[in-house]
């Protein structure tokens, strides 16, 4: 385990409840933009990509998604 795990476990044990669940919601937060960030650098090499290309055209094929209506979940 890194002394930053360390560091953030001797600090989360502090918190009270609620306070400890906003850092997980946060760093969870932080684990999806750097997922976003590495997407980002591969859409942005100029390198061909048929079958992100090939995906993406089959999207757009299918015309616009009607919003979500969390009554049909």
């Amino acid at each position: 385990m890194s002394s930053a795990a360390q560091e953030l476990i001797g600090i989360m044990d502090g918190l009270p409840e609620d306070k400890a669940r906003a850092v997980v919601d946060f760093a969870r937060f932080l684990q999806q933009q750097a997922g976003d960030r590495e997407w980002e650098c591969i859409l942005a090499e100029r390198r061909p990509y048929p079958k992100l290309d090939q995906f993406a055209a089959a999207a757009l094929r299918e015309g616009t998604a009607e919003p979500l209506d969390p009554s049909k979940l």
